[in-house]
């Protein structure tokens, strides 16, 4: 009988761990979940500013075919570079 009261204890000690293991694991999931709406909306963002980067990057490069004077064209060129560097850093951000 004892064996028996013995099983038994152990058997809802291992059960009460397993429904408090339950809990946390149910709470890490809705925390990731939360996590992974946040990502999505990053990686929304990320994709909609690549694409006002990309807009402006044709809008520089055909001012820069159309620009005539040197200096306007450094200018151009210096900016252009930032727009690249602007770009390459949202596809970075993408990638991870």
């Amino acid at each position: 009988m004892e064996n028996l009261d013995s099983y038994i204890n152990n058997l809802t000690v291992r059960v009460e761990m397993l429904a408090k293991k339950q809990v946390v694991l149910q709470n890490e999931n809705t925390d990731l979940k939360s996590r992974n709406v946040e990502l999505e909306q990053l990686v929304t963002q990320q994709k909609n500013a690549l694409s006002e980067l990309a807009e402006q990057n044709k809008v520089v490069k055909i001012a820069k075919a159309v620009t005539e004077d040197d200096d306007d064209r450094k200018e151009q060129r210096k900016r252009l570079n930032e727009l690249v560097r602007e770009i390459d850093k949202c596809i970075a951000l993408l990638n991870n």
